[in-house]
């Protein structure tokens, strides 16, 4: 992925932005397990908002990767938005 800081920044904040989404619904539906879930693989992020080295973004896509796998039917594609869509300009 080659992808400017600035770029980054946005992807990044988006999926926070997501992540929160997601989060409410799946307490509407008192799914506690994956709030947990969802929020250690979120937590991670804001550290790289300003910075992040290739390696960071290893781990970035390999914890938002685990997370897709153990709940594939979540609607909120997460790699896709880090890798493939640009962020809207509002959201």
């Amino acid at each position: 992925m080659n992808v400017t800081q600035t770029d980054l920044r946005k992807r990044l904040l988006y999926i926070l932005h997501l992540g929160f989404v997601e989060a409410r619904l799946l307490a509407l539906g008192q799914k506690y397990q994956q709030i947990f879930d969802l929020a250690d693989a979120m937590e991670l992020l804001p550290r790289y908002v300003d910075e992040c080295t290739d390696e960071n973004l290893e781990s970035i896509r390999f914890v938002l990767k685990n997370y897709q796998e153990k709940y594939p039917e979540s609607r909120f594609d997460y790699l896709a938005r880090l890798e493939q869509y640009d962020p809207p300009e509002r959201y």
